[in-house]
């Protein structure tokens, strides 16, 4: 499926999104790691959806870091996105960052959601089994980047992961891009980790129509997360898939567009 980049203006910060296909709008929140490449999970929800993928400010292109203090500021900057795109509401598939970013949103300003996919997200904290913390990879460790992300570490999205090492040197690019993600991150995730308190009280104001989408060994935001999630947020269901860690997407692609179209579509 043929794609597109954009430049959407936002508040003055000129964002930079992925766009393809045609039909029914969705909007995908990417997560910590910037996906914001055209993968194959991409093109495939091209050929169901008109695919907006914008990076989030201080992500890729996309400006406007700067204002960015906490994950409310996201949430602001998203609605000011799409009165920008002229959209009433929007259907939303979000992994990690991106799922906390949607819940945060569906939660808030529930009439501008239509339809919510979490998948992995963080954005909520269960004290006996704590999300993972992100920025405590040891660099004398790089191999702990896929193993984190990753249920089969050999696949080959899992080797796009490879922190920096003496072996293993990646292309400026992406290296320039991985820093300022993790930098960004740190600006709403740093303290409290991963997740907003405040969160957990505002789910019952959910009216989106919400999957939850989770790897059976997710080990940034175990499954149990997935679970709480679908208790929180009304009418919510879980849906598990099998043999796959935190980046369903990139791992098993064709079982994460498979149950977001049949959710989005049902």
């Amino acid at each position: 499926m043929q794609n597109t980049t954009a430049t959407v203006e936002v508040l003055g910060r000129r964002i930079h999104e992925l766009r393809g296909g045609e039909g029914e709008r969705l909007l995908y929140l990417h997560s910590a790691a910037g996906e914001v490449q055209w993968f194959p999970f991409y093109a495939a929800l091209a050929e169901r959806f008109e695919l907006h993928a914008p990076a989030h400010p201080g992500f890729s292109k996309s400006e406007g870091i700067d204002e960015i203090r906490d994950i409310e500021d996201y949430v602001y900057h998203y609605l000011a996105y799409l009165d920008a795109l002229g959209w009433e509401k929007a259907k939303i598939a979000g992994l990690s960052l991106g799922g906390w970013i949607g819940a945060e949103l569906a939660a808030r300003y529930p009439e501008r959601v239509e339809k919510l996919v979490l998948c992995g997200s963080v954005g909520i904290w269960i004290p006996e089994q704590p999300l993972a913390d992100i920025f405590a990879i040891d660099p004398r460790h790089p191999e702990r980047m896929p193993e984190m992300l990753f249920h089969d570490t050999s696949c080959p999205a899992a080797q796009m992961f490879r922190v920096p090492s003496q072996d293993f040197i990646p292309p400026d690019e992406i290296l320039v891009d991985f820093i300022n993600a993790m930098a960004a991150t740190a600006r709403v995730g740093w303290n409290p980790l991963l997740h907003d308190p405040r969160l957990e009280g505002l789910l019952h104001r959910v009216s989106a129509p919400t999957l939850c989408l989770w790897g059976s060994h997710d080990r940034i935001s175990p499954p149990a997360y997935g679970e709480k999630f679908a208790r929180l947020v009304p009418g919510a269901r879980l849906e598990i898939v099998e043999k796959c860690g935190h980046m369903v997407p990139l791992e098993r692609p064709d079982a994460f567009v498979r149950a977001v179209t049949a959710f989005l579509r049902g």
